[in-house]
């Protein structure tokens, strides 16, 4: 939370989006880390992993810390209670987030069982669903900013939502592991941007302090994450992988629906610092 309220702050000083590229780097940091984390471990052990990783963190931090924005916190009336806000809206966007993220959980989660058990994948061909997905993603949103800085984040969340849907739809329908590889990727391209809209809508809410919003949108994003993924599973012993990644595909529409409702994500050069 603290971090996207940091990086919508830093939207507002700058003038334009920067939150898409913000989590292109956390899936940068997860692809490194797959990449290198098995080697690393190899080599130094689990606890010089650890401890080398931990050092390279804190050298990056320091290197950094003079060009980090102290962002003021939120002007709050003397007394003012901590409560939940009123307003439908951030909830709306939180079910924008939490309809993005659960199609991601089951994807990472997923994706290299039903390659493996439903269309006959071996081993390595089933770990490439993920790392096309993961790769996609991570390339789409560092581009991811500067399309809605164009287009607006509206135009750019039902943009990205039509090419999720397709993809899933694809992945769902394919008749066998090359297809559904194919699908994850072009899912990964449209799944990429939505989340960070989302957060950067819900950062920028009128008349709402940025880490309420975002508290309320990352909270409920992140339990479909999290949480839908075991839902999944128990339903995956009654009906087909591919039946499920159809189904998740109509979560979409769902978006589809909303995405008027992050207009405040797209207005980052129209309000004052």
């Amino acid at each position: 939370i603290a971090m996207n309220a940091n990086a919508v702050a830093v939207e507002r000083r700058m003038r334009r989006a920067i939150m898409s590229s913000c989590h292109g780097f956390w899936s940068l940091g997860g692809l490194l880390g797959a990449a290198l984390g098995g080697p690393m471990i190899v080599t130094l052990g689990i606890a010089g992993h650890a401890l080398a990783v931990t050092v390279l963190t804190v050298l990056v931090v320091l290197a950094v810390s003079g060009k980090i924005l102290n962002d003021a916190p939120a002007a709050a009336e003397p007394g003012q209670a901590l409560r939940l806000p009123a307003t439908p809206l951030p909830y709306l966007i939180g079910v924008i987030a939490l309809f993005s993220m659960i199609p991601e959980g089951a994807v990472l989660d997923w994706g290299a069982l039903y390659l493996r058990q439903e269309t006959g994948a071996d081993l390595i061909t089933s770990g490439l669903g993920f790392g096309a997905f993961s790769a996609t993603m991570a390339i789409v949103r560092f581009a991811g900013d500067g399309v809605r800085n164009r287009y607006g984040a509206v135009a750019t969340l039902r943009a990205c939502t039509l090419i999720a849907l397709v993809g899933l739809l694809l992945a769902g329908l394919a008749p066998g592991p090359v297809t559904v590889i194919a699908g994850f990727a072009v899912a990964g391209i449209g799944i990429a941007n939505m989340v960070p809209i989302a957060f950067s809508a819900a950062g920028n809410l009128s008349g709402l302090p940025a880490g309420i919003g975002l508290g309320i949108v990352t909270f409920m994003g992140y339990s479909g994450l999290l949480a839908a993924p075991s839902i999944i599973g128990f339903i995956a012993e009654h009906v087909r992988f591919s039946a499920i990644f159809v189904g998740l595909s109509s979560l979409f529409l769902v978006v589809l629906a909303l995405s008027h409702l992050v207009a405040p994500g797209g207005r980052e050069a129209e309000r004052p610092d």
